[in-house]
């Protein structure tokens, strides 16, 4: 459910009204502190003052939960995703389309149609997740003339596109830089367990929330051991969202298989963003429930339990930022429970060195 404005914090109330001064924005905060909920609200905000705004995401499932939290405003937004921004705006300068390889822009061809175009008109964006952009997507607006409030966290840099927040200062050139610090969505366990991946220093308060340790689950080899606890776990609590993130399309979609033989009435949702039919292509953010996403989705999401049932794939270095970030990205998802699985004889190098106190080691039976 969508937050008010009168039930924001007072931290998150300033800052709207600080962003509504002349110039670029750019706002900074951890997970938890609201970004996604505040980017909503500005837009929202600047809709309603008559300015011409349209809400950006890199993710097509994040523009799903955008649009969703924009409609429990009220709020009339036009929520894009910023690759289907960069092709409807060249089309509509130059009157032809825009060709991409694997999704990668010819920024110098963009550029080149933004100097071409003289049918300039006011526009501001605002960007959630804004360090999955490209810098070069923050000069292509500075040429057009565009306003930016972007909404980021350079520490959870996990796509491959992505920009620090002073590579989006300089794209931009001046701009002003906000900050906020508290956590609001996190348990502190949950958030001490979060740090220790993080690849940037931190001198954010904890949460004073408290809640259950993060657990390391040792599966059998078998998978049905694994997808029987699943659907136990969710059926006894179907008030709840349950994200399942997996590293896989092809996991994402045995375990879908899996689920509907148990049944359980769970209904479960999968999120696939190259699926042929929308079934796998839409969720409900509203609706409880399993969701299946792939890691490369999860980026702004949250789940009130997490869990990553494929850690034994992660055998790379563990102290290289691009495994580290990926980590601190889905620790920090989950609102209250979290569960790190993998089966074989070791514990994942990323997460073997976590103590005991900060994630508790499980080992789930296989029936005889």
């Amino acid at each position: 459910m969508t937050i008010p404005f009168l039930d924001l914090t007072v931290e998150q109330q300033l800052l709207l009204k600080r962003l509504k001064e002349p110039g670029h924005h750019v706002v900074s905060g951890p997970p938890g502190s609201g970004k996604s909920l505040l980017a909503v609200h500005h837009a929202a905000q600047a809709r309603l003052m008559g300015e011409p705004t349209t809400l950006l995401a890199h993710s097509k499932l994040l523009k799903q939960h955008l649009n969703a939290d924009a409609a429990g405003l009220g709020a009339d937004i036009e929520v894009l995703t910023f690759h289907a921004w960069v092709h409807a705006w060249y089309r509509q300068s130059t009157g032809s389309s825009l060709s991409a390889r694997s999704g990668q822009f010819d920024w110098t061809e963009l550029v080149r149609a933004s100097l071409q175009n003289a049918g300039r008109r006011e526009q501001t964006f605002v960007v959630d997740e804004g360090q999955d952009l490209p810098p070069q997507f923050y000069q292509l607006c500075r040429l057009i003339g565009a306003r930016i409030i972007a909404f980021a966290d350079e520490y959870q840099r996990i796509t491959d596109t992505q920009s620090t927040l002073n590579e989006i200062e300089t794209a931009l050139g001046r701009c002003t830089r906000h900050e906020i610090v508290e956590n609001l969505r996190n348990p502190r366990p949950v958030a001490e367990l979060a740090i220790r991946y993080s690849v940037g220093f931190h001198t954010l308060p904890p949460p004073i929330r408290d809640g259950p340790t993060p657990v390391l689950l040792h599966l059998p080899d078998q998978r049905r051991p694994f997808v029987q606890w699943l659907a136990d776990y969710a059926s006894a609590r179907r008030r709840l969202s349950v994200g399942v993130v997996l590293k896989y399309t092809r996991m994402q979609q045995e375990l879908l298989a899996d689920l509907e033989r148990i049944g359980h009435g769970l209904r479960p949702q999968i999120y696939v963003g190259g699926a042929p039919t929308d079934r796998h292509r839409t969720i409900d953010p509203a609706r409880s429930g399993i969701r299946l996403i792939n890691r490369a989705s999860i980026k702004g999401l949250e789940f009130d339990t997490v869990i990553i049932p494929d850690t034994h794939l992660d055998r790379d270095d563990p102290t290289s930022a691009e495994i580290r970030m990926m980590y601190y990205v889905l620790t920090t998802r989950a609102r209250s429970e979290l569960y790190f699985c993998y089966s074989g004889v070791r514990e994942p190098p990323i997460l073997a060195d976590a103590p005991e106190s900060l994630l508790t080691r499980s080992l789930l039976q296989a029936p005889r």
